[in-house]
């Protein structure tokens, strides 16, 4: 069988022996061009891409399929015009097996096309820049997946090497190192974890000129098992349950927290497989909702919730704990493990309505941010509804100011006014104010978007903002912000704009475990405006951020937007030295 690799430096292999791949990176450049495109290219597009430069083009072309086709052994592939992959029956390609989820052997790292740089055309430079971050999206949600199974089944070395490959596809992403921490832990090598958090940690500061956040640290501290004379592991971990759940009810985050953690290890001491899935959901719900920066452990901690409860027999836990995690997934855009999840979840909570509204609200928010607006505007419809019969009003709230910006989106104002209003009135009602700068910055749009008065707006969004500063929340602090500077945007005044832009961008990175949707949102309506103003340098450098984090996370709505940005740039201002 013929495996061609395509991730990390390309090369052929088959059965197990690496073969002499194409002369010249153009090959190499051509070849994935062709298999990774939906549709069927013409060979004046290849050209036009990757051989314009050259005395004859279409020569050119024509000697590279020729070398790809005596490489690969396959006479009657790439042929036709436009061409046809063609490829033989069991050709293994890399990329596909990891856009499906699964990984080859051995797994792979690096980067789409690695060490390949061709002088080619601005189209071939944005296409590449594109493919590697979603090949790269893809690798990392495979590996991703399969390392927190192999966590769960105890497989320790597979649960590092696929930690590990993580690391090498993704350096300087802190998730990818919190999961080779916690495996080293995992498998009791504590002098190898806590070298690697020292590794990281410089290494972040020599490349980013920032360190890591303390989840990193976090991950490498091992359980600590509470010992109170005269009483049992049961009762221990029980009182310690009610302590964190209360904790982190009132808004105290790292003291729950901490409470939690040793309601685990109290409950792992005793044998109650029950009351270890409790606490272990309880925990990982806590590190993905209530702690900034927690996903990733919250995630291995949830996986155990799961496997821990399936043991039990208690599926309502393992639902609630499918559904937490496929959440994480949605706010990653892991697309293809989010789909996988929700599906799996809403299996599971079928006899439990209410974890079900909460995995219909999870879809719906999936749906918007994969640019699939008018499903997720009917899943939202079924989701509020579902938290309407079962009383799950936070659940409903949540859900309503979600809605309201798939709407908005969608240009339905007038909904998206509606749902805005009433989850500000149920917020209100609940005394739920930590949800209220995400309904409060959606209606802030919708009333630009309708031509109120800017500073009327403003004027009310700005309470919305110091709500989201002092609640320490990067994702309400990032859209509250944009919308302050859409609101000068709208009276003309781009000067006092821009860096109210600038700030929404910088906090809605400031964590490793962002809302991804919303980072890419924000870099791109900079790029507008930067635009608009004729600040090219600006408009060029947002649109490129923007453009990776939409295409990893597969968001073509605001892909599209991007590329716009750069199409428009192109040929007008000089390139960057």
């Amino acid at each position: 069988m013929l495996s061609v690799r395509l991730i990390g430096q390309p090369r052929l292999v088959r059965d197990g022996l690496t073969l002499q791949g194409p002369r010249g990176a153009k090959c190499w450049a051509l070849l994935a061009r062709i298999v990774r495109s939906p549709d069927l290219i013409s060979r004046q597009q290849l050209v036009n891409e990757l051989f314009s430069e050259a005395d004859d083009p279409m020569a050119a072309l024509r000697w590279s399929l020729a070398e790809l086709r005596r490489r690969l052994g396959m006479p009657e592939a790439l042929l036709g015009n436009p061409i046809v992959a063609g490829l033989e029956d069991g050709t293994e390609l890399d990329v596909e097996l990891v856009a499906g989820g699964n990984l080859p052997t051995p797994v792979p790292r690096g980067e789409f096309l690695e060490g390949i740089d061709v002088q080619a055309s601005p189209a071939f430079d944005t296409w590449l820049l594109v493919e590697r971050q979603r090949v790269a999206g893809d690798v990392i949600g495979a590996l991703r997946k399969e390392a927190l199974r192999a966590m769960s089944a105890h497989d320790h070395p597979r649960a590092l090497t696929l930690a590990s490959a993580m690391v090498d596809t993704a350096p300087l992403e802190e998730g990818p190192h919190v999961l080779l921490v916690k495996a080293f832990i995992a498998a009791g090598d504590r002098i190898s974890a806590h070298r690697h958090v020292a590794a990281t940690e410089a290494a972040f500061m020599r490349e980013l000129g920032a360190p890591p956040s303390p989840a990193l640290s976090a991950a490498a501290r091992p359980p600590v098992t509470p010992n109170t004379a005269g009483v049992s592991s049961i009762a221990t971990a029980e009182s310690l349950l009610t302590a964190g759940r209360a904790a982190v009810g009132a808004g105290a985050a790292g003291s729950g927290i901490a409470t939690l953690r040793g309601a685990v290890a109290a409950a792992e001491g005793a044998g109650d497989s029950l009351l270890s899935a409790t606490c272990l959901f309880e925990l990982g719900s806590a590190l993905v909702h209530a702690a900034r920066g927690y996903d990733d452990e919250g995630a291995i901690v949830l996986d155990a919730a799961r496997e821990a409860a399936t043991s039990a027999g208690e599926q309502e836990i393992a639902a609630k704990a499918l559904a937490e995690l496929a959440y994480v997934d949605v706010l990653a855009a892991r697309r293809e493990c989010a789909v996988e999840g929700l599906s799996l979840a809403w299996e599971v909570a079928n006899p439990y309505p209410r974890v079900r509204a909460a995995v219909a609200a999870y879809d719906a928010v999936h749906l918007a941010d994969w640019g699939r607006l008018d499903a997720s505007l009917e899943r939202f419809d079924e989701a509020i509804d579902l938290c309407r019969e079962t009383g799950s009003v936070k659940r409903g709230i949540w859900a309503m100011s979600h809605a309201a910006r798939a709407a908005y989106l969608s240009g339905w104002l007038a909904a998206a006014e509606r749902w805005a209003k009433e989850a500000q009135r149920q917020a209100q009602s609940e005394g739920w104010t930590a949800i209220r700068p995400w309904p409060e910055a959606w209606h802030a749009h919708v009333r630009l978007a309708k031509g109120e008065a800017p500073a009327a707006v403003r004027a009310d969004i700005e309470s919305s903002y110091a709500l989201a500063r002092q609640l320490e929340d990067p994702c309400w602090e990032g859209v509250t912000a944009k919308v302050m500077g859409l609101t000068f945007v709208a009276e003309g005044d781009t000067a006092a704009a821009m860096p109210w832009l600038e700030h929404a961008g910088t906090a809605c990175r400031r964590i490793n475990d962002s809302y991804k949707w919303l980072e890419a949102e924000v870099q791109v309506t900079d790029a507008e405006v930067a635009l608009k103003v004729g600040d090219g340098e600006r408009a060029r450098a947002h649109a490129e951020l923007a453009l990776q984090v939409a295409a990893r996370g597969d968001m073509p709505l605001l892909l599209a937007r991007a590329e716009t940005v750069l199409d428009a740039l192109r040929g007008k201002v000089p390139q960057p030295a």
